[in-house]
């Protein structure tokens, strides 16, 4: 089984780096860097993990268009690839609406601009001359004087309908984020399928791909816990809503989201239940998250990504889970 690590930014560049050896030692399949707003910087972050491991495949996600433009997008990846060829993989997405909203940014007719993004992107990443003149984007002549070995795989980053649909036709992944429920997965698998219908046959399948809140312990009590705050963070975004109803429990979102404006953790986690934490994550002992991941693969992850979570000893036994797998 492919396995996938995930970091989500909210701890350090140098713990994260030596994760990042761990799970290129053990032979995990990929890393995924979350570009949360005011935390770690994803792309800053890849190159860091590329230049302290050899083999595993880097990615930051998601490369957004409400903060990057694509030729900065088409840059940093091009980098990346140039410093260790055949090792850079993209995700792009529209990112944290919430997030993004108060950092002054606004999150503007996400599909047609995702779809004009995926383009444009694509268009530089080939080394064309681009004049692109779309609804969201226009690029008059502009040329990259550097372009990656060989062409990357873009994952898009997609909850609702319309983006799963999207990200089948056009993508060569999707990217579920951390929280979805099995069930949840499942009707998203669904749509990326009714999406790829649209896809040129000559394309492959596309793949898809979820990360997973992981916490690693002895005591369930611990690991419960630690999955709660990232929970919060992720459940206040209303896109959420029926992910938490096709995981059978309900969290109240606006009271949530206060929480998290007023950076209140320990209240916002209140907001969490024990049963959302075992619907919408793998928290246990190593055999038991091992047992409940089934689930998550089950209902159509071709990539499982791990999201370790807890304390730093906790964190690297979340890693080290994939030893099992």
């Amino acid at each position: 089984m492919r396995v996938g690590l995930c970091f989500d930014g909210f701890y350090s560049i140098t713990e994260m780096v030596e994760l990042a050896q761990l799970a290129d030692r053990i032979g995990m399949h990929s890393i995924w860097m979350s570009d949360h707003l005011c935390f770690r910087d994803s792309v800053a972050s890849s190159m860091a993990f590329l230049a302290k491991t050899e083999r595993i495949l880097v990615v930051p996600a998601p490369l957004t268009p409400y903060s990057r433009l694509p030729i900065i997008s088409a840059m940093a990846l091009a980098t990346m690839d140039e410093f260790a060829p055949g090792r850079v993989w993209a995700t792009t997405g529209t990112g944290n609406a919430a997030a993004l909203a108060e950092a002054g940014a606004q999150v503007a007719r996400p599909l047609k601009t995702m779809r004009e993004y995926m383009t444009v992107l694509r268009k530089f990443l080939s080394g064309e001359t681009v004049d692109f003149k779309g609804e969201i984007f226009n690029v008059n002549g502009a040329k990259m004087a550097f372009t990656p070995s060989a062409p990357l795989p873009i994952y898009m980053t997609a909850v609702k309908d319309g983006m799963l649909r999207l990200s089948g036709e056009i993508g060569d992944g999707a990217l579920l984020s951390a929280g979805c429920a099995p069930a949840y997965i499942a009707r998203c698998a669904r749509e990326v399928r009714r999406g790829a219908e649209r896809r040129d046959s000559a394309l492959k399948a596309p793949d898809i791909g979820g990360f997973i809140a992981t916490a690693v312990s002895a005591d369930a009590r611990e690991a419960i816990d630690a999955s709660k705050s990232f929970l919060a963070y992720i459940f206040r975004n209303k896109h959420h809503a029926e992910n938490i109803r096709a995981g059978g429990g309900s969290v109240d979102q606006e009271g949530l989201a206060a929480a998290i404006a007023r950076r209140d953790w320990e209240g916002a986690k209140k907001y969490i239940s024990d049963d959302v934490v075992r619907a919408h994550s793998i928290a246990g002992t190593p055999a038991e998250c091992v047992r409940q991941l089934e689930a998550f693969v089950a209902a159509g992850l071709d990539l499982p990504i791990l999201l370790p979570m807890g304390t730093p000893e906790g964190r690297k036994r979340a890693v080290e889970l994939a030893k099992r797998l």
